[in-house]
């Protein structure tokens, strides 16, 4: 049985409502916080699809500077110079015989850095392996330039999982620590709930600021129950515990976080109602596909977790976002693209079908557009956020046919405050793409000079400012 399974039953057989919170947690994420970030603003963001890209319809061609957009990459014509493409990257860390199915090992290593190990978590080929054993970029950055606000970062996904029922190796990209996924929140209600309750704006809502006075009464009350429960725990169980005693403790001090002054800092108004849509997710069957009418919801939930994601950064709320499409597993279809198999049996399960795994892309790289022109449409003063935000856009392997990690698309979107000279297609030859995650690390302020696994670098990625 898991440390976390064993830890939750213990407190659900002493009868405190702090075992009730231990899924809650998942949900509500973590404000961890500390001292206020000093101005300007830099904001980073995380844009994650599955399955990579087809090379033929995707890289440009051309010079640095001047370059032709392919099939796959016609949607972001327009922002053609806000964008540096990295070609050229590969995950060197997972060509070691590592454990896991290649999903697995691209979700895995994809923002940590570290190599898959064995662990409880099974996933059709490969072995069983465990969650990732270290931090990912954008938590690390977010302890850097979101301290002080109402959320360290924000996790969002989009018809999330496809595979299982929560954080696993094949579904998870974000972690706080070894070992410590930061989930999705999936239903766009929810983090609506979540990101906004109590949210101070022209028109203070009593009923908010009673929900937050709840939320904190929950936490210090929990607190407790875990503070009597530690004595009679075992030192693997006390280590556990003393992590969630510590994020009661940074989601407490962020929900006094103030959410700054910007008039145009209000809840949005077009998220849904919690989707009700229940599925059956994929267990141990092969070629399971997540129903059409929950499916076919990925575009509006995506776009609903964009808005809520740029109107948190408006509300100062925090610093640092990802919006995640579905995971590795690739259970989902998409039927306005007259596709009904799942995106999984259109790389493989059905055999490779290039054309449907192209257009498949070239839908998620749509959705990206629409993350940057809703960014480039949010003014600050005479400049808009997509001058102020980095969005890093990633996907777990390189070639869907063959799970290879070689010429893994990574593109950055926006300048991040003068961080990121955009308008560019680089080519790298194959650089390990931990020299992308330290760059990214050392642009917003860290000092570090590797990540994850210290084999697989080389130090930092120069040329990309």
């Amino acid at each position: 049985m898991k440390t976390e399974a064993k830890l939750r039953r213990r407190l659900l057989l002493a009868g405190g409502a702090a075992a009730t919170l231990l899924p809650w947690l998942e949900v509500f994420g973590g404000a961890r916080a500390s001292a206020q970030t000093a101005t300007p603003i830099k904001r980073f963001m995380v844009f994650f699809y599955p399955g990579g890209v087809i090379r033929e319809q995707f890289w440009p061609t051309g010079t640095e500077t001047d370059f032709t957009m392919p099939y796959i990459l016609e949607p972001l014509k327009d922002y053609k110079d806000k964008l540096l493409i990295l070609d050229g990257l590969q995950q060197n860390n997972m060509n070691d015989n590592r454990p896991g199915h290649p999903h697995t090992q691209g979700m895995t290593g994809l923002l940590t850095g570290k190599a898959t190990t064995s662990g409880p978590y099974s996933f059709f080929l490969g072995g069983a392996t465990d969650l990732a054993q270290g931090p990912s970029i954008d938590q690390l950055i977010a302890k850097k330039i979101s301290a002080g606000l109402r959320f360290s970062s924000l996790e969002l996904g989009s018809l999330w999982p496809t595979y299982g029922t929560g954080p696993a190796p094949q579904n998870t990209i974000n972690y706080t620590g070894a070992g410590q996924p930061a989930q999705p929140t999936s239903d766009p209600w929810k983090a609506f709930q979540r990101i906004f309750m109590g949210l101070d704006t022209s028109n203070p809502d009593d009923a908010g600021a009673l929900r937050l006075k709840r939320t904190q009464l929950v936490l210090d009350r929990a607190s407790a129950e875990y503070k009597a429960l530690m004595p009679s725990l075992g030192a693997e169980d006390k280590i556990r515990l003393q992590e969630h005693l510590g994020r009661f403790e940074e989601i407490q001090a962020g929900l006094m976080a103030p959410t700054g002054g910007n008039p145009a800092c209000m809840a949005p108004t077009n998220i849904t109602e919690a989707d009700s849509i229940t599925y059956k997710t994929g267990g141990n069957e092969d070629h399971v596909t997540i129903a059409a009418a929950a499916s076919n919801r990925m575009p509006t939930i995506g776009r609903q977790m964009i808005d809520m994601a740029i109107q948190s950064f408006v509300c100062d709320l925090t610093r640092v976002a990802t919006i995640q499409y579905t995971d590795a597993a690739s259970r989902a279809s998409f039927p306005w693209l007259n596709y009904n198999e799942n995106h999984h049996f259109y790389q493989h399960d059905g055999g490779f079908q290039m054309q449907p795994c192209a257009d498949i892309a070239r839908f998620f790289y749509g959705e990206f557009a629409y993350l940057i022109k809703r960014l480039s449409e949010t003014k600050e003063g005479d400049k808009t956020m997509l001058d102020s935000t980095a969005v890093l856009l990633c996907s777990e392997v390189g070639d869907p046919p063959s799970h290879d990690f070689k010429r893994i698309p990574f593109i950055i979107a926006g300048s991040g405050g003068g961080l990121f000279k955009t308008g560019r297609h680089l080519k790298l030859g194959g650089k390990p793409h931990h020299m992308l995650l330290v760059a990214l690390m050392n642009a917003y302020g860290l000092t570090e000079t590797s990540i994850g696994d210290e084999k697989y670098n080389n130090g930092a990625l120069t040329g990309l400012g």
